[in-house]
């Protein structure tokens, strides 16, 4: 467990596609692809909540993830 980080995770069917998580991240580690943000740089990503916070669906959330698989 001691290798977990907290990352952005997306609830597609919930997502709307309006940009408000992209423009909200501090690091720019989020991008749009099609119409759903997605994590092209998660080694960037501080954890911050701002994405969490900022959607209007609650359709992102910071979730336990291991980056080794």
């Amino acid at each position: 467990m001691s290798g977990e980080v907290e990352l952005p995770v997306l609830d597609a069917a919930r997502c709307t596609g309006c940009g408000d998580c992209v423009a909200v991240c501090p690091t720019a580690c989020l991008a749009v692809a099609g119409r759903l943000p997605w994590l092209p740089r998660p080694l960037d990503c501080v954890s911050c909540a701002a994405c969490e916070l900022v959607c209007p669906t609650a359709a992102i959330r910071l979730g336990s993830v291991d980056p080794s698989g």
